[in-house]
C-alpha cells in the first residue's frame, strides 16, 4: 500500500508541531523557572520563537506520525521546589496547556466559516484541526518515560540514576523513533485518527 503525504499536509504538520512545541516549551520553562530552576530561562528557552524549541528529528517524526518532541532542556530537580514531584507536575502541566489552547482555538471554526471566503476558511479550519490533533498526540506520546520525549523528565523524577544511564543515548533513541515512524508509514495515526476526530469534532 502506497503512503504519500500531500505537500500541504506536510507543511501544516510542521507548522503545527512548531506551534505546539513552542507552547509546550514555554509552559515547561515557565513552570520550572517558577519552581526555582532558572537555567533554561538563562539559555533563552523562555521564548515565543518556535525555532528555539524545535528538534529536527522531532519534526520529521511529527510529519510522519503526528507525534514529535522538542529540543531537550537541562533541568535539575534538586533546584526545584518540591524536587522531583515539582518536575513531574511541571511536565504534566506543560503537556496539558497546548491541548487546552488549541482545543479552544478550534472553536473558532464557526467564525471563519461565517466571515471568510470558503477558500480561506477551509484552509484555516484544516490548520486548526491539525494543530488540535497534534496537541493531543504530542501530549500522549510525550508521556513515554524516555528522552527525547518530555516523559524523559518523568523518568528523571522517578530515578535519577536510571535517567543518567539513558540520557546520553537520547540521539540514538531519537533516530530509532524516526526510523520506526518512517517504517510505520502513518499506520498508527490512521488507527487513532477516528478517536482524535471525536475530540476535535472534525
Amino acid at each position: 500500500m502506497s503512503f504519500e503525504l500531500p505537500l500541504q499536509i506536510i507543511i501544516l504538520r510542521i507548522i503545527a508541531l512548531l506551534l505546539v512545541g513552542m507552547v509546550h516549551g514555554v509552559a515547561l520553562v515557565g513552570m520550572v523557572t517558577a519552581l526555582g530552576d532558572r537555567g533554561a530561562r538563562f539559555e533563552g528557552r523562555l521564548s515565543l520563537n518556535p525555532l528555539v524549541h524545535a528538534a529536527p528529528l522531532g519534526i520529521v517524526a511529527a510529519v510522519m506520525s503526528m507525534a514529535g518532541w522538542i529540543r531537550p532542556l537541562d533541568i535539575d530537580p534538586a533546584h526545584l521546589r518540591h524536587g522531583r514531584a515539582g518536575l513531574a507536575g511541571a511536565v504534566l502541566v506543560s503537556l496539558i496547556v497546548p491541548m487546552a489552547l488549541f482545543m479552544a482555538l478550534l472553536q473558532l471554526r464557526g467564525l471563519t466559516i461565517a466571515y471568510l471566503p470558503a477558500s480561506y476558511s477551509n484552509m484555516i479550519n484544516l490548520a486548526l484541526r491539525i494543530c488540535a490533533q497534534m496537541s493531543i498526540t504530542f501530549a500522549i506520546i510525550n508521556l513515554i518515560p524516555l528522552p527525547p520525549f518530555a516523559g524523559g523528565y518523568l523518568l528523571q523524577a522517578l530515578s535519577q540514576k536510571l535517567y543518567a544511564m539513558v540520557q546520553p543515548r537520547t540521539i540514538i533513541i531519537a533516530l530509532v523513533l524516526v526510523g520506526l515512524a518512517v517504517l510505520d508509514r502513518g499506520a498508527i495515526f490512521r488507527a487513532i485518527e477516528p478517536y482524535l476526530r471525536t475530540f476535535t469534532g472534525a
